[in-house]
């Protein structure tokens, strides 16, 4: 009996100590501050929800301020034959703006250059290209209807997918008001297991119930994005969602299409605007 208790209080002994190894603080280097570019540019057709160019500083990990916007920079979109200065909103530093008479035409490679008024990290000069896609011009209806056995909102889609590869990103207005607000709320898809057919009422976005309401007048605007825009949407979205940390990989930084160590995505897309009223 004697043995049993002495091996007994050895093994409490040893789980007591593994159990306050575990809880052993770990200060990590993370490089604070190092300070990158952070683009988020968007050139589109039909589509003034997203036509902008928004710059700041990247900011530390555990800060809970605002990113730091970027002002007094050059920013210019050329499409090969002719060039549009982006002005900087007065009333929203680190916006640019562009033109009223930018066309944004698919097919089009738009070439966006930013002259920093002062340097980041000893870089003053970016860039980054990106290729309008076409869209449909079959987007025949939307219908919204309530699904009582889950409970939440599904918006079907009407429509034709041409042939080949197609990538879409789906937003949403409620009233008017955008609420598709973040890059976690916005929804993307290929055109894997639908290419080339008429889409039939298949559900592109869901809503809880409590986002939409009987009356209120729904609007889902339908883009045509490119692979790397797909896939940069894609990684973002999966390092900013919650992880099991017993089973999720590491995180990895986001790809970009920016030069000089920028980070963020410089998108080029066409545009749709469907709207319907929530029965």
């Amino acid at each position: 009996m004697k043995r049993k208790t002495t091996h007994l209080l050895f093994v409490l002994a040893i789980s007591l100590g593994l159990l306050s190894a575990c809880t052993e603080r770990i200060d990590i280097d993370l490089q604070e501050e190092f300070t990158k570019l952070a683009v988020e540019g968007y050139v589109s057709r039909g589509n003034q929800e997203f036509a902008y160019v928004k710059l700041t500083k990247t900011s530390g990990y555990f800060s809970n301020e605002a990113a730091p916007p970027v002002s007094g920079a050059t920013v210019a979109v050329t499409d090969g034959n002719d060039v549009f200065l982006f002005n900087e909103d007065v009333g929203e530093p680190g916006y640019y703006r562009p033109p009223g008479n930018f066309p944004g035409d698919a097919d089009k490679t738009y070439q966006l250059k930013i002259n920093l008024a002062r340097d980041i990290s000893g870089e003053s000069y970016f860039e980054a290209s990106e290729t309008m896609p076409p869209l449909s011009d079959q987007i025949d209806s939307i219908r919204v209807v309530y699904r009582s056995d889950f409970e939440f909102w599904a918006v079907e889609f009407y429509g034709y997918d041409p042939p080949g590869p197609n990538y879409y990103m789906f937003h949403a207005l409620r009233n008017g008001l955008l609420i598709t607000d973040s890059i976690s709320k916005v929804n993307i898809t290929d055109d894997k297991l639908v290419d080339d057919i008429y889409i039939y009422g298949a559900y592109v976005m869901v809503f809880d119930r409590t986002q939409l309401n009987p009356g209120d007048r729904f609007t889902l605007i339908t883009s045509s994005i490119t692979k790397g825009y797909f896939d940069f949407i894609t990684e973002l979205q999966t390092e900013i969602h919650p992880k099991n940390p017993l089973f999720s990989g590491p995180p990895a930084n986001v790809s970009s299409n920016l030069s000089s160590g920028a980070v963020g995505y410089f998108a080029a897309f066409p545009s749709v605007y469907t709207e319907t009223v929530v029965r």
